[in-house]
């Protein structure tokens, strides 16, 4: 039998190891279980080292099962606190006294197989726990702006490359580099052939929100639309915080800027060098018309209603992007328009729930009632966005009057009517429950 080299055994451990960042969090967990009530380990020199200082928590009803840790703010620095006692463990095995106690004979032959198959799962779930939390600490590092503030438009670049680059350089003691796809299969995780749910990992946020690692790792044309977004509404909070005559002025110099003075602004005020017409490309992902249109008095879409940005309309979109708090959301086609009487626009749908999140969710389950809308996922790219409501709002620019979500819903369904002259093409009922939507001039 041919003898493997050292190389080809290092690719080979390699490969397992990233097989093995693909588990789903519980299904780990499960193994951390079934390790540590081995009674055979019990009688190995392992000593424990703790990543986090923070006490970690052991209820397994505490979290959704995606949830790996919460970030704790205390005073001007953050800790990372664990779900799970199990993620939170580095497992160091003494191996030469190892190697003494198997030469002595301290354990039975038939109890070397499964001994060996243990301390190979230790070292998997070390180097596991071990990067996830230089994951986290890279977050925290990172996007710390944005987790003190909670404000989206506080989030920086933060590419996987990057985080892999200062994880190399912080570590002193890895044994070998770290590479892409090990972070790829953490934060990213591919859902294998038949298998069920999603395995992304999330965390909580100091606001008790929860987000997705993938959340944090924002490209720069991400962080672009959102400064084109504040640049075009810069009173965007007062949804929360109410208007003033200073704000109105404000919002209306601002919104008919051009392509070519958001360019200019980006320049002079972020240092963020843009062409026009990319400006342009990203104002149209986000939704926003051009500048002409704005100002021709338009009704629909609102930016005083805040929405957030685009994001696709899948499964891991949904689990990833939207908030499990009560508001409106928003699907449209991407790339593609739909003609109504009076102009077209990619919307098809305007819908409210007491859960963004879960909402969504189900639309994209197997049980939708929808069929419409079911029919545009099957046969066409799809995105979301929403506006959040977490309290009773004031009354904004746009005279969006109502307290509730249900009320904000059909004041907007109205303005999408008023402005396209039909509802759009998945609302089968109205918010105020009639079927159809007769437009009045």
């Amino acid at each position: 039998m041919r003898k493997w080299t050292r190389e080809h055994a290092r690719l080979v451990g390699n490969i397992i190891f990233a097989d093995f960042l693909k588990k789903p969090l519980e299904k780990y967990r499960y193994i951390i279980e079934g390790v540590e009530r081995s009674s055979i380990l019990g009688r190995l020199p392992i000593v424990i080292r703790r990543l986090s200082k923070a006490e970690a928590g052991n209820r397994k009803d505490a979290y959704p099962s995606r949830v790996i840790a919460e970030i704790i703010r205390s005073g001007r620095s953050f800790s990372i606190r664990y779900v799970y006692e199990g993620f939170n463990k580095v497992y160091l095995v003494d191996k030469r006294n190892t190697e003494k106690l198997l030469a002595e004979g301290s354990f039975a032959r038939s109890e070397i197989e499964a001994l060996n198959s243990h301390l190979h799962k230790l070292r998997r779930i070390s180097s596991r726990n071990e990067l996830t939390h230089w994951i986290l600490k890279g977050i925290v590092k990172h996007q710390g702006k944005y987790l003190s503030t909670g404000n989206p438009i506080d989030m920086v670049p933060l590419s996987q490359d990057r985080l892999v680059d200062w994880i190399n350089r912080e570590q002193k003691n890895l044994t070998s580099k770290i590479c892409n796809t090990w972070i790829s299969r953490l934060v990213s995780p591919l859902r294998s052939k038949g298998s069920k749910g999603v395995t992304e990992i999330s965390i909580i946020e100091p606001s008790g929100e929860e987000k997705s690692l993938r959340w944090f790792f924002q490209s720069r044309k991400e962080v672009n639309k959102r400064l084109i977004k504040k640049i075009l509404d810069p009173v965007s909070n007062w949804i929360s915080n109410g208007v003033d005559k200073e704000n109105i002025a404000l919002y209306k110099k601002n919104i008919g800027l051009t392509d070519n003075q958001i360019k200019d602004i980006l320049k002079s005020e972020y240092g963020i060098t843009l062409s026009r017409r990319t400006v342009g490309h990203c104002r149209k992902e986000m939704g926003i018309p051009s500048a002409k249109r704005r100002l021709s008095g338009y009704k629909y879409p609102p930016l005083s209603a805040n929405f957030s940005l685009l994001y696709p309309l899948t499964l891991e979109g949904v689990l990833g992007n939207a908030p499990a708090s009560s508001g409106i959301y928003e699907f449209r086609l991407k790339a593609k328009e739909i003609d109504y009487p009076n102009g077209g626009t990619p919307v098809i749908y305007i819908g409210s729930t007491g859960n963004i999140k879960k909402r969504l969710r189900d639309h994209l389950g197997k049980n939708s009632k929808n069929g419409r809308i079911r029919d545009f996922l099957k046969n066409r790219e799809c995105s979301f966005r929403y506006v959040r409501f977490s309290a009773p709002r004031p009354r904004t620019l746009t005279k969006l009057r109502g307290c509730g979500w249900r009320q904000k819903e059909k004041e907007l369904y109205e303005l999408f009517v008023a402005t396209y002259g039909s509802a759009p093409k998945c609302n089968q009922i109205s918010p105020g429950g009639t079927n159809g939507y007769k437009f009045k001039k």
